[in-house]
């Protein structure tokens, strides 16, 4: 006698049905988290599962060994009241900030509480964009002013830090830059430029500008660039030239070796951008998305759009050490996936 269903059929269906959705993929999910801290968050870097810092607008690093656990962020002052805008962490026992003041902040025990951390005037009184350190013995930063300011020994004096101007007769000022190793560094400005070099530490005529979005009669913003291997970049740019996606397979070849769709996103500006493989991309719009793709160089249709669920997740950075975590942050949001 069949209890509960009037038709054995239809359990048969239902069976059926489940059996199928155990079978179909899940489809990822983002999980946010609101933070107690009141000041923005402006980047986030983990360099692996096991530890996430981010930086915030008020001196502030945000620190985590369980990034996907909401209660284990704890807010750590390294800076003061200046802004820090950047971070990187090449390894679990080195970490370094740029903030708004010309200053780096570098911890080679970043879980040691505040006085872990010590700062360097490396580039009096400019506004750092980003940072970027391939590995222990390269850190290479950009300042708004359109200086890249490098460094192979980044833990030591001030001295050991190098300035040096790369963004043209008229800098735009840069705010993203990715260095996959000392053979390959890309810098983004905000006059539709990138700044390349395959010796980041060879003064300003190392650099090369490749005006990729500069439309006549306007300029576009390239406010992300990340490059997983030395063969493989994405940048993304916005402005009077629409928002656009680009790609190469060649980054230091020139303006015709970049190649770009629209489209991504609904057209939404993106934020931030990681690809921790020539496999996958993760971006961050403006608003409440993450965007994420297995083709980064395919067309617009190759990106998926997933709203996250919070009203305060916007800009910040995004960070990816494994295949199974993503980190992006945002406002007072810190926003995880464990399959991206």
């Amino acid at each position: 006698m069949w209890r509960g269903v009037a038709d054995p059929h239809a359990l048969c269906d239902i069976e059926a049905a489940q059996l199928a959705d155990t079978n179909s993929p899940a489809a990822p999910l983002w999980t946010p988290t609101s933070l107690t801290d009141q000041n923005n968050l402006a980047a986030v870097s983990c360099p692996s599962t096991s530890l996430c810092v981010a930086v915030d607008s008020g001196g502030n690093a945000l620190i985590s060994t369980t990034p996907t656990r909401p209660s284990s962020w704890t807010t750590v002052d390294i800076d003061g009241s200046n802004s820090i805008n950047a971070v990187a962490c090449p390894s679990t026992t080195f970490c370094i900030a740029g903030d708004n003041a010309g200053q780096v902040v570098v911890s080679t025990n970043p879980t040691g509480g505040a006085g872990a951390w010590k700062a360097l005037d490396v580039d009096t009184n400019l506004v750092f964009g980003a940072i970027d350190c391939p590995d222990l013995s390269l850190c290479v930063a950009v300042d708004q002013e359109g200086n890249v300011v490098t460094s192979t020994n980044p833990s030591d004096a001030a001295s050991s830090w190098k300035v040096v101007a790369a963004d043209g007769a008229n800098p735009g000022g840069f705010q993203s830059i990715s260095c996959r190793s000392s053979a390959l560094c890309v810098a983004a400005d905000l006059n539709g430029n990138l700044a390349v070099s395959t010796n980041p530490t060879g003064g300003s005529s190392s650099w090369t500008i490749e005006a990729i979005d500069s439309p006549a009669g306007g300029s576009n913003e390239i406010g992300t660039v990340s490059c997983p291997t030395v063969s493989l970049c994405l940048a993304s740019a916005t402005g009077s030239a629409g928002n656009l996606m680009f790609s190469s397979t060649n980054p230091a070849g020139g303006v015709a070796a970049w190649t770009s769709v629209t489209g991504v996103d609904g057209n939404a500006p993106i934020a931030a951008l990681v690809c921790p493989d020539a496999s996958l991309c993760v971006a961050e719009d403006v608003a409440t998305d993450m965007v994420t793709t297995i083709d980064p160089t395919g067309p617009a249709s190759a990106w998926v759009t997933f709203t996250v669920d919070t009203s305060n997740h916007e800009s910040g950075g995004v960070s990816c050490p494994s295949p199974s975590l993503c980190v992006a942050v945002g406002g007072q949001d810190v926003v995880t996936s464990v399959d991206p």
